[in-house]
């Protein structure tokens, strides 16, 4: 630390690597919390997107044996024959029929796995009447314990047991469906014993989208696991509950996403689901890791670019000490041996700026007090003046050289960056061209090349906003204007079956403007309006005269039906880089105001969220020339 204070060129070197790394580090920093906040949420939402759409095939398996069972409940000739007792024979063999005809439509479709395990009919009195074994083996359940006819209340048609497991330690379920009379009067009651894992686990082991570490399962109200998983056998799935963060939510009745850790110890990003009818728990998870790998890319961009802009920063840096530091100090040293009476020193640097200059001078000064020591007590006034007047030179070339620098440096970085853009995407391109149509890569390539082309449009915009507007003002027709713009977004508008009325009023005087820089106002604003309009809705165009603050303008209004723009957004639309779009630089309406302001004119935005844009451009009639 002591050296960098002590040398000139060391606290330019650090002070250049500062400036630079600084806002780097800064930018890198946010854009990774922000990259990982965005794929938090969307990762999130892809795994409850899943857990719903698992949910929902469980549920419509589900209903549709209930549905079985409602069928045959409402079959007269069975309602009828169960509400005679005396018929004991009869309800015995024509149920025994109803339930054999059941089967054989449940084993119909061969893509589907058994579905009923066994199909009772039970009395009031719970006792059974009949059943359908369906190749069972045991003693038939007794329905007067408890069972899935406790949760069959009065005012309820139909309920849905507990899990458990068989005998085979297969998961099972029990469905009920109450079987009344014409009268009203409950006669019967239909219990189904459904086969859970050989119909849930299918559904449950589809892990489309959840990657290599996914896993889908479902969990009772008792932490137990009733399906298969992907990491535990079936011993380890009945040996252990699952007391996870995810379980613990969603067994209070909650839905949501977490990132927690799974029954293996695994920090996971995890979406869990309450089903209420069944007292079950879906769940799928996905590694943090996986989820969130994309952040590997943008930790390694960011230190390269950081590595990057400091080899830039310290090439810029020894340049320029070379060329502004270096005869300084030198000067400095010659200055000190002079102060000790060595007079002869002189100083080499070649050039006219002002460096060359005051090295010139300052030899001169040399020179003269070297011929004649005796002058100087006649001088000194004068040379105390010149050495202030000196000193002020010297901190003034310093600061414009520092100013120089900068504009040096962020002109330099934005071509050292753009080259190797431009090689990338030379490559990428070349990489494409052996790439087949329909190839799996095929979509990673468009993707990179696309992303590479959004970086390029934002190294473009990005130096378009930094550069000075100039301007060639000439007098030129406001609808003449417009039709041009308009024909450049020809295709655009008939791909997009997008209608444009215009309305042109005929006493509208010639504009003094610069006709390239109007023609992109009218261009950005007319591509926004097209983007912002659905198929078959249209643009209106208004060109007019109006008064506004005791001058004379001629206005023209563009006018959208679209989405319109938050309220929230409307103070901010213009500020550099903010953008609602996920491909924009945020530069569009920012240039579009710089060249509105500096041609004197106005511009206003009025618009209804869901209700269309309106924007208002107002250009002076009589002007002087920019």
């Amino acid at each position: 630390m002591h050296v960098i204070r002590k040398k000139l060129s060391h606290r330019f070197f650090a002070f250049m690597i500062l400036l630079a790394l600084t806002p780097v580090g800064i930018t890198g920093y946010v854009t990774y919390l922000l990259a990982q906040r965005a794929l938090t949420a969307s990762g999130g939402q892809h795994l409850m997107t899943i857990a719903e759409d698992h949910a929902k095939h469980v549920d419509a398996w589900v209903r549709e044996r209930l549905d079985d069972i409602r069928l045959l409940a409402k079959l007269p000739a069975l309602r009828e024959v169960c509400a005679d007792a005396c018929w004991l024979t009869d309800i015995k063999q024509s149920s025994h029929n109803y339930l054999a005809l059941l089967n054989r439509a449940t084993d119909s479709t061969k893509t589907r796995p058994p579905a009923y395990k066994s199909v009772f009919i039970v009395s009031p009195a719970r006792e059974i009447l009949a059943a359908s074994p369906h190749k069972e083996t045991g003693p038939p359940p007794d329905f007067k314990r408890e069972s899935v006819l406790d949760r069959l209340h009065d005012n309820q048609e139909t309920a849905f047991g507990q899990i458990y497991p068989d005998d085979r330690k297969n998961w099972v379920m029990d469905i009920a469906v109450r079987v009344r009379s014409e009268q009203g009067k409950t006669v019967a009651f239909i219990v189904a014993t459904l086969n859970l894992s050989l119909t849930i686990d299918p559904v449950m082991t589809d892990l489309v989208g959840l990657g290599q570490t996914g896993d889908a399962y479902l969990v009772d109200k008792n932490g137990q696991m009733i399906s298969q998983s992907r990491f535990l056998s079936s011993t380890e799935i009945a040996s252990q509950k699952i007391k996870t963060y995810g379980v613990e939510q969603a067994l209070l009745g909650k839905t949501g996403t977490a990132v927690y850790e799974n029954y293996a110890g695994k920090k996971v990003m995890g979406a869990f689901l309450w089903l209420p009818a069944y007292e079950w728990v879906m769940l799928t998870e996905m590694t943090l890791e996986e989820t969130l790998w994309p952040l590997q890319w943008i930790r390694t961009i960011i230190l390269a670019a950081s590595a990057l802009v400091m080899a830039i920063c310290l090439l810029m840096a020894y340049i320029i000490s070379r060329r502004v530091v270096s005869p300084i100090v030198a000067m400095a040293e010659a200055s000190q041996r002079m102060a000790e009476g060595e007079l002869e020193q002189r100083v080499s640097c070649a050039g006219d700026d002002e460096i060359g200059i005051l090295a010139s001078n300052f030899n001169n000064m040399a020179q003269q007090l070297s011929l004649s020591v005796s002058a100087l007590q006649r001088k000194e006034e004068s040379l105390q003046k010149a050495y202030n007047e000196l000193k002020t030179a010297q901190a003034q070339l310093v600061q414009s050289e520092k100013m120089a620098a900068i504009g040096e440096l962020v002109a330099s970085v934005a071509h050292e960056m753009r080259n190797p853009l431009t090689s990338i995407k030379l490559n990428i391109q070349i990489i494409g061209r052996s790439l087949l149509q329909g190839s799996s890569l095929r979509e990673h390539y468009e993707i990179a090349l696309n992303q590479v082309s959004q970086l390029d449009r934002m190294f473009s915009d990005l130096l378009n906003y930094s550069r000075p507007l100039t301007f060639a003002i000439a007098s030129v027709s406001l609808a003449e204007l417009c039709e041009k713009s308009l024909a450049t977004l020809r295709e655009t508008l008939s791909s997009r079956h997008v209608h444009v009325h215009r309305e042109y009023a005929p006493d509208v005087p010639d504009v003094k403007v610069d006709p390239v820089k109007i023609e992109q106002v009218l261009g950005n604003i007319l591509k926004n309006a097209v983007e912002a309009s659905a198929a078959g809705e249209s643009i209106e165009l208004v060109l007019g005269k109006s008064r506004i603050e005791e001058a004379d303008f001629a206005t023209l209004t563009i006018t959208d039906h679209g989405a319109g723009i938050p309220s929230r957004h409307l103070q901010t639309i213009f500020q550099p880089f903010f953008t609602t779009k996920q491909k924009g630089t945020g530069l569009g309406l920012s240039i579009v105001k710089k060249i509105m302001d500096a041609h004197g004119g106005m511009l206003q935005v009025t618009s209804l969220e869901g209700g269309g844009t309106t924007f208002l451009l107002a250009f002076p009639m009589e002007r002087e020339g920019l």
